[in-house]
């Protein structure tokens, strides 16, 4: 807990001692290799589980509800797509391939990209298990823009990643539109981030107790207007970073608040047990429907049976 949970000071003062940095939010290199889906929790390796992975093979893609035709639905999936690398930018690996079937008729139109479940915000017994680029980054202050490298096939939607804050606020970023053949590294900048300390509102923040400041991945939306040609939707994605400011700064006190009162390892483990409960919850469902889907396939399949010996 220590790790994840160090003293909290006031932004600007984080922001002018260290500047901005750049955090990978994820990186489909390396979840696209199940043997890189390991978390370090203390002295041990936890394998993240079939049920909570974000193997690149697990994303879902949603559309919206007049777009969710049987067809589409059927037709919009992802898969884990080998990449030779981006001319020594980055070595070869898979990176995520979407496919998205969107509507034949004149409306506009959107499609969701997921992990298969939601991601834990502090995840883990250190609350880094989906850190070091698998969807999850503490301390970030104010952000200053997002990047994503895109490799795009000529279709002209638009693209969007949207991100979820340590209190469960949605943003939604729009990343421009992919009408382009191959690699580009598409960029949302903050219009109102001030670089110049003095130019911002300097406010005291309250240190303790304080949630991390954190974002996760909450998904990627790809988005077509009426007037684009519906149908097939191809793109492939191969990460996603933050340039931030810095949250939090690391420095001696003379008293040890958390040891003392353990009220941010109270609150984490409440999310924590949240989060667990709604993962279960949605994979019970999901279990629950392939077993009848499964019962479904078994009794056509008797039925076309009976129906060829007749």
């Amino acid at each position: 807990m220590k790790k994840l949970f160090t003293v909290l000071i006031s932004i600007f003062i984080a922001a002018s001692a260290y500047g901005l940095t750049n955090s990978t939010l994820i990186d489909f290199v390396i979840t696209g290799n199940a043997d890189n889906l390991q978390s370090e929790d203390g002295d041990t390796n936890e394998l993240i589980t079939a049920q909570q992975s974000i193997f690149n093979d697990n994303w879902v893609v949603w559309l919206n509800e007049s777009a969710r035709l049987t067809e589409n639905r059927r037709n919009s999936y992802v898969t884990n797509a080998e990449s030779q690398g981006n001319g020594g930018t980055w070595e070869a690996g898979n990176v995520l391939g979407i496919r998205v079937h969107f509507p034949v008729a004149s409306w506009n139109s959107y499609a969701l990209v997921k992990p298969g479940y939601e991601l834990e915000m502090y995840g883990g017994a250190e609350g880094t298990k989906y850190t070091e680029g698998k969807g999850v980054i503490h301390n970030v202050g104010e952000i200053r823009s997002i990047s994503s490298w895109v490799y795009g096939r000529n279709y002209l939607i638009s693209y969007f990643v949207n991100l979820q804050n340590e209190l469960g606020v949605l943003k939604s970023y729009p990343m421009g539109n992919v009408y382009f053949s191959g690699w580009r590294q598409l960029r949302w900048e903050n219009s109102e981030y001030l670089p110049n300390v003095r130019d911002r509102i300097l406010v005291r923040e309250p240190l303790y107790p304080k949630m991390m400041p954190s974002v996760k991945i909450d998904s990627l939306c790809f988005y077509r207007t009426k007037d684009t040609r519906g149908g097939d939707f191809i793109v492939y994605v191969k990460d996603i970073t933050v340039e931030h400011d810095l949250a939090v700064v690391d420095f001696e006190e003379d008293i040890d608040d958390e040891g003392t009162w353990q009220l941010i390892r109270t609150e984490n483990e409440r999310r924590q047990a949240i989060e667990a409960a709604k993962m279960r919850e949605i994979s019970e469902l999901r279990d629950l429907e392939q077993r009848r889907m499964g019962a479904d396939n078994q009794q056509n399949t008797e039925e076309g049976n009976q129906e060829q010996a007749q």
